[in-house]
């Protein structure tokens, strides 16, 4: 076989078209609507989202909360008491408020919002519903009902109904 002999490729392998690889990107790269920085507890406002990796002893007191494989656990900073942090853990179906040791708390990162990826989001959301609204309309605006089209789709009533109310 020559090296230029181009191979068909399989059916079930065709590949995309240049507007859904795009799309797909455009949706990939907005999605991050956040982003973590490392703070030390110091640092941190009363009432700030983050997210924390803790020792493996307190990580097993409060695997419930932890989010995935990679140990984090999220959760809402609410005060320093001596050498403890108190923060309001929380996961897609409870929440707690506990009572963290200083010296458990391995890694700790504060959640700010990244305003550039939230706009490009949403800019590739309402831009698709628009492409698609756009190419899911057929016909032209105005024009009379061709005959020769079944009408079959249309809806007409055997029989009707009528409730009488305050007759």
């Amino acid at each position: 076989m020559n090296s230029r002999t181009k191979r068909s490729r399989p059916a079930h392998l065709r590949p995309l078209p240049a507007r859904q690889v795009a799309a797909l990107l455009l949706l990939l790269l907005g999605t991050g609507c956040n982003t973590y920085r490392q703070v030390g507890i110091g640092d941190l406002p009363a009432q700030q989202r983050v997210r924390m990796q803790l020792t493996p002893e307190e990580l097993g007191r409060h695997i419930m909360f932890s989010s995935g494989n990679q140990g984090y656990i999220n959760g809402r900073f609410v005060e320093i008491r001596g050498d403890s942090a108190v923060f309001v853990l929380t996961s897609s179906v409870a929440h707690s408020e506990v009572r963290l040791p200083l010296e458990s708390i391995v890694q700790l990162e504060q959640r700010d919002p990244n305003l550039g990826r939230s706009f490009l989001l949403s800019t590739v959301i309402v831009g698709g519903v628009a492409t698609l609204a756009y190419l899911g309309f057929e016909g032209e605006q105005n024009a009379p009902p061709n005959i020769d089209d079944d009408l079959t789709d249309q809806f007409a009533p055997g029989f009707r109904i009528v409730i009488p109310l305050g007759r």
